[in-house]
């Protein structure tokens, strides 16, 4: 049975390092190694949710915000087996939760924009983005 958890001191931060890596999220940060980069952003965030296969560790994400106006939703990830099975929706469920009354900003990965839309999002008409690094979601 899945279950989901609003915290951070259920997460081994191994395993959390392993989901990015196999979802290919976070990629400059497991390619180099930088672990404690990411362990300290999640740390860091407003709200961390995760999800759970008993004990094991099968999803994840995380958001940023000033708790009364905005917020940014990042990092949604699902290991590959538990894909299109519901467990994305309940970790989004979760984050949103009571956070009706911000504005949420979020970037989709290529192939989930509907899955965003249909938790109630829709496309932002004049949002921008600066990387720190080429990217192919930002147009030139």
């Amino acid at each position: 049975m899945i279950s989901y958890k609003l915290s951070l001191q259920c997460i081994n931060w191994s395993e959390l390092f392993v989901l990015y890596e196999r979802v290919g999220m976070l990629r400059r940060f497991i390619e180099n190694r930088e672990f404690d980069k990411i362990k300290s952003a999640f740390q860091k965030s407003y709200k961390v949710v995760t999800a759970w296969d008993g004990e094991k560790l099968i999803g994840s994400c995380r958001m940023l915000s000033d708790g009364i106006c905005y917020a940014a939703v990042f990092d949604v990830a699902v290991l590959p087996e538990y894909q299109k099975k519901g467990v994305g929706k309940g970790l989004m469920n979760l984050l949103l939760k009571k956070e009706e009354l911000m504005t949420i900003h979020l970037t989709s990965t290529f192939g989930n924009e509907d899955f965003y839309k249909k938790l109630g999002f829709k496309k932002h008409k004049t949002a921008y983005s600066k990387y720190p690094f080429e990217s192919k979601y930002v147009e030139n």
